[in-house]
């Protein structure tokens, strides 16, 4: 098993290592984290994990940003054999894949949609390919080399990797190696000089999803609603000092929630404590946080509710996140794929246009630091916009905010959209709580 975690981040390590202090989950292990604020890369974690010299065995490689319930037995054991009973040390890393039906994929960056080849009989990795371009090409060399070569699509990766102590040896060694996919994966696999080789493992069972951008996120959330994580669902309430119930298909309250008898809760919700839904109020596909009011013939579809926000009556929020103590006037509209920062206020009648990122962080006076982001909930209040400085043409007269624009590695994330339009209408509801793929005229939403 498992006894020792590193984390290797590149900021918020105060928080990090908070949570780890107070996670019941992580004292099972001995944890260390490593704050290093110039890692941007995979490539540089794993050099400045190498040059610590604490790693010295196998061990187990996972994306910060990954959910899953998948056991890595099998995958550990099947490394290990290749290693010691089968003495091939060149085998130094194991991908762990799930299959998924191509039609399936969720596929949101080049790296998560990937067309592979293996050699069936060793399960050794021959070629990797983003399929960003048209057509997957495998070189003629790979079947000269191996007589028997599966090509496969419905193959996705879990972001889960079974490492041996070579593999930062030679992130070190590549000094230009940043990226796990562009640059080490084709960098082992086409090598003339290196012998090592890669091998797959498919998990037959479990779940695995990676939230590296709204969409993701928005993905992710549903599935853990949906049950496919279980036991990481939020009536297990495994990790956090909370009570949700499960008390209807595709919907959790936690203790405290008052609903108004005419207020309508669609499937694919979960509501926190302290919450109020007034009436009339209809919430639909939609996660609300703790401490929040939502009023009378307030519509709130698709759409991510953090704590201690207020929406007053007739509001429209639709597909869209907003994060603490935000404020919706009276007969505000919030149209799809909008995400209002920490304190944003938005004026009564005002329509927030699609797509709109805004905050009530001050402008960073340095425009590459990641620390003034504008989407920190814990942001000082010297941080804050000066209310003359709040854009009325972007929150409406009397609001609080402005417009958050994305720079460097942020821009690829932030154009991602909220909305899964796709997957969410090619679902529904099954009798046993769980979801069907039943085409695309399904209707997903059970009232209570």
């Amino acid at each position: 098993g498992v006894k020792e975690l590193f984390i290797v981040c590149c900021c918020h390590a105060e928080k990090i290592q908070e949570y780890v202090e107070n996670s019941a989950s992580c004292k099972q292990f001995q944890v260390s984290i490593i704050v290093a604020p110039a890692c941007k890369s995979v490539g540089a974690a794993m050099r400045e994990v190498d040059s610590r010299g604490k790693i010295r065995g196998d061990f187990i490689l996972v994306n910060g940003d990954v959910v899953s319930n998948m056991k890595l037995e099998p995958a550990l054991l099947a490394h290990k054999k290749r290693r010691e009973e089968e003495k091939n040390k060149d085998a130094i890393l194991t991908m762990v894949f799930k299959t998924v039906h191509p039609s399936h994929k969720t596929s949101l960056f080049p790296e998560d949609d990937v067309c592979i080849a293996i050699n069936p009989e060793t399960n050794r990795l021959v070629h990797y390919q983003s399929m960003s371009s048209k057509g997957c090409g495998v070189d003629v060399t790979v079947f000269a080399a191996h007589p028997t070569v599966q090509v496969l699509y419905d193959r996705q990766y879990t972001h889960v990797c079974i490492c041996s102590p070579e593999v930062l040896c030679l992130f070190t060694d590549e000094f230009d190696w940043q990226d796990f996919h562009a640059d080490f994966v084709p960098g082992v696999l086409t090598s003339e000089i290196l012998s090592y080789q890669i091998h797959t493992h498919t998990a037959v069972s479990g779940y695995a999803g990676r939230v590296n951008c709204f969409n993701s996120y928005d993905l992710v959330s549903k599935d853990i609603i949906r049950r496919w994580s279980f036991p990481l669902v939020p009536d297990v309430n495994l990790f956090l000092d909370t009570s949700y119930a499960y008390v209807y298909p595709g919907i959790y309250k936690e203790q405290g929630v008052t609903l108004a008898q005419s207020c309508v809760v669609g499937s694919d919700c979960v509501i926190g404590s302290k919450t109020t839904v007034g009436d009339g109020a209809s919430v639909k596909r939609s996660v609300i946080g703790r401490g929040c009011s939502v009023g009378a013939r307030a519509d709130v579809q698709g759409s991510y509710i953090f704590a201690n926000v207020i929406i007053e009556d007739d509001v429209t929020v639709v597909d869209s996140v907003l994060c603490d103590g935000v404020k919706l006037r009276r007969g505000a509209v919030v149209n799809r794929n909008c995400v209002l920062g920490a304190g944003v206020e938005i004026a009564a009648g005002f329509v927030v246009a699609e797509g709109k990122r805004l905050t009530v962080a001050a402008p960073p006076k340095d425009a590459g630091s990641d620390e003034e982001d504008g989407f920190d909930s814990d942001k000082e209040e010297d941080t804050r916009v000066a209310g003359d400085e709040s854009d009325a043409a972007e929150v409406g007269p009397g609001g609080q905010g402005r417009l958050w624009r994305p720079e460097g590695d942020e821009v690829e994330a932030a154009d991602v959209t909220l909305i899964m339009d796709r997957r969410a209408a090619a679902e529904k509801p099954c009798a046993d709580g769980g979801y069907c793929d039943e085409g695309p005229d399904s209707d997903s939403d059970a009232d209570t």
